[in-house]
């Protein structure tokens, strides 16, 4: 993809559909590891359904279900309909126990059972959050200012390097095609360069592999800008894509 005007239709839906677990994930107040898994979960398996016409939201909310219990983050089904409802229909009144809310229930145990036998029952998942923690864990040795040290408006690094960790989650294929920790190592040095922070011991841009290659050795400079390039190009397209979503249903 080369331009915002090459993304297709079926990407433009899983942008707006991710857009909708992230938020549906933030109210139930689900980890980002959890969040991550539902994310991998919703994207393989809308992949294997994209030629049906199989719901994307009761997807979407299912994929929540099956992470939070593989995760073993638990979450009362009662909620999460709940949450998931509200979040797709603002506008309508609180859904209560009815037919209604039964019929929801029902179905989405019905697709749990159903997407596991697509996953096959394969639920392992190897994220890159682990790894930036070690990583900023271990640099946080050398830097001047710590990843817990506020930057502004008590925001601080870890919480930066995470929300933009949470985001590369919008392209599964990013997450596919680059191991966790080169991913991991690639958001650590964006945020370093944002934030125009020091690492002593580095005093000129080529001198940045250095540190990197104690955290991986096999990252090269190509794999870094290839990472970043395609993070700096999703925030692009996904900005377009729910900036566009949100004026349509303005109208």
């Amino acid at each position: 993809m080369t331009s915002l005007s090459t993304i297709t239709d079926d990407e433009k839906k899983r942008y707006i559909i991710i857009s909708y677990m992230f938020e549906c994930a933030a109210k139930l107040r689900l980890s980002i590891v959890t969040t991550a898994s539902a994310a991998v979960i919703y994207h393989k398996c809308s992949r294997y359904l994209e030629k049906s016409d199989f719901d994307q939201y009761t997807l979407a909310a299912t994929a929540l279900s099956l992470a939070s219990k593989y995760e073993e983050e638990h979450v009362k089904i009662r909620d999460l309909i709940n949450v998931t409802h509200r979040t797709l229909h603002p506008n309508r009144p609180h859904l209560r126990i009815s037919n209604e809310y039964y019929r929801l229930r029902n179905t989405l145990v019905d697709c749990e059972l159903f997407l596991i036998r697509i996953l096959g029952f394969h639920f392992q998942f190897n994220h890159p959050n682990k790894y930036l923690l070690h990583y900023f864990d271990t640099l946080s040795k050398w830097m001047t200012i710590t990843p817990s040290t506020p930057i502004k408006n008590n925001i601080n690094l870890i919480d930066i390097a995470m929300s933009i960790l949470q985001d590369t989650y919008y392209d599964y294929t990013l997450i596919k095609d680059f191991s966790p920790q080169h991913i991991a190592i690639a958001i650590i040095y964006l945020v370093i360069k944002t934030y125009v922070l020091d690492i002593p011991g580095v005093t000129n841009e080529d001198e940045h592999i250095h540190w990197m290659k104690v955290f991986s050795s096999t990252i090269t400079n190509d794999i870094l800008v290839q990472i970043i390039t395609r993070i700096n190009t999703l925030y692009k397209y996904v900005e377009r894509t729910l900036e566009n979503s949100s004026s349509t249903k303005s109208h």
